[in-house]
C-alpha cells in the first residue's frame, strides 16, 4: 500500500502524544485521526476505516489490551501498541492479543513510522474460520458450535461470549472486561449479566463432559482451559 494514502488511528489519551503523532506521521505523508480513548477510537475505526491503528495500553474506561479484539471485531488493519510499559511481558501480552507490534515509549518518531510502513506492506493472512480449543470448536462463518461429536445450539449473546473467550483460551478476563467485549461500551445491562450467560454457556459446554473448559477465577474472572 503507498503510505501517502494510508490512514492511520491513533488511539491515545495524553494530548500531547496525540499532536506530536498527528503532526509526526503526517509529516511522514499518513493522513492521520486521533481519539482520547477506546470509545471515542472504536467509532472512529468504524466509520473511517484505517488502514494501521496506533494503540496505546495505558488508556481511561478500556485498557488498550481489551481494546484489541473489540478493534478486530471491526477491522483486519495492523495494530501497534504503543506503551510506557516496556517489560518483556507486557510486549508478550500485547502481541499474543493480537497486536502486531509493540513500541515502547520514548519512541523515535522514525522508528514508528517505520514500524507502520512495514506493518502495511506484511501481507495478511486469511482469518482463521475455525477457533478450536480442546474438543471444542466454533465455526466462525456459520456460527455453530459443537463440543467433540455434540452440536452446541447458542444464542446470540452466548454465541458473543464464547468467542470471546475462545479467542485467547487460558486467559483471565475479568467480569467488565466481558463486558465490553460482548455488550460493548454502549451496553445497559445490569452486573450480573455475564455471571447469568457464563451459567447458561457452561451448561451447554461442559454438561456431560467429563473435563470442564469454562472455570471461574474468584475476585479475578473466568476463562476457558483445560485444567
Amino acid at each position: 500500500m503507498d503510505q501517502t494514502s494510508a490512514r492511520v488511528l491513533v488511539v491515545d489519551d495524553e494530548r500531547n502524544i496525540r499532536e506530536l503523532l498527528e503532526i509526526g506521521l503526517g509529516d511522514e505523508g499518513y493522513e492521520v485521526r486521533s481519539a482520547p480513548d477506546g470509545q471515542v477510537g472504536l467509532q472512529v475505526a468504524r466509520e473511517w476505516r484505517p488502514d494501521a491503528i496506533v494503540l496505546d495500553v495505558m488508556l481511561p474506561k478500556i485498557d488498550g489490551i481489551s481494546l484489541l479484539p473489540m478493534f478486530r471485531k471491526l477491522t483486519e488493519a495492523p495494530i501497534i501498541m504503543l506503551s510506557a510499559k516496556g517489560d518483556v511481558s507486557d510486549k508478550v501480552s500485547g502481541l499474543s492479543s493480537g497486536a502486531d507490534d509493540y513500541v515502547a515509549k520514548p519512541f523515535q518518531m522514525a522508528e514508528l513510522a517505520a514500524r507502520i510502513e512495514t506493518a502495511l506492506r506484511r501481507p495478511k493472512l486469511a482469518a482463521p474460520q475455525v477457533l478450536r480449543y480442546a474438543d471444542l470448536e466454533v465455526n466462525l462463518e456459520t456460527r455453530a458450535a459443537k463440543r467433540g461429536n455434540r452440536n452446541i445450539p447458542l444464542s446470540a449473546r452466548e454465541y458473543d461470549l464464547l468467542v470471546a473467550l475462545l479467542r485467547s483460551p487460558v486467559r483471565v478476563f475479568s467480569r467488565d472486561q466481558l463486558l465490553d467485549q460482548v455488550w460493548g461500551t454502549a451496553r445497559y445491562v445490569g452486573p450480573g449479566a455475564v455471571e447469568t450467560y457464563i451459567s447458561y454457556l457452561r451448561a451447554k459446554i461442559d454438561q456431560g463432559f467429563p473435563k470442564r473448559l469454562i472455570h471461574t477465577h474468584r475476585g479475578a474472572g473466568y476463562s476457558l482451559r483445560e485444567t
